[in-house]
């Protein structure tokens, strides 16, 4: 009896650590695909452009104020955001437009994150001055 309820015990425990080891690894794979969520349309627009807590006024801020490293994050962020706009649906317009104005956009925020780097306030607001919300809204929202 003994026997088939150590056996019993190792194949429970083998089960458990199967268990782990899967859930183990999906969490890192997990992980990896949080860092590579295409960021939705709406979430680049609330966190990146909207109202004075957003990424667009804080590196406008931190350039005028020539708080560097205060921007430089809010900056990566943005050019992340430019990166993957176009990598979205829009709500509306043609696919040709959304392509050529979402491709202006992450030149934009590459300029950004540019002047940012190299501690140059024209160039941060060149880039900021880039981006043409009116322009993009008119047609795509």
């Amino acid at each position: 009896m003994r026997k088939y309820m150590r056996a019993g015990m190792f194949a429970v425990l083998g089960a458990v650590a199967m268990m782990l080891a899967i859930g183990g690894s999906s969490a890192v794979a997990g992980d990896k695909d949080k860092d590579e969520k295409v960021p939705t349309i709406s979430e680049i627009m609330l966190k990146g452009h909207k109202g004075t807590d957003a990424y667009i006024a804080k590196i406008k801020t931190a350039a005028k104020d020539e708080k560097w490293d205060d921007a430089k994050e809010f900056a990566k962020t943005l050019a992340f955001f430019g990166e993957n706009l176009g990598k979205n649906k829009p709500p509306k317009g043609e696919e040709k437009s959304w392509a050529t104005l979402t491709k202006k956009y992450a030149e934009s925020t590459k300029m950004v994150l540019k002047g940012v780097e190299d501690k140059d306030a024209k160039v941060v607001n060149k880039g900021l001055g880039a981006i043409n919300c009116g322009e993009c809204h008119k047609a795509h929202k």
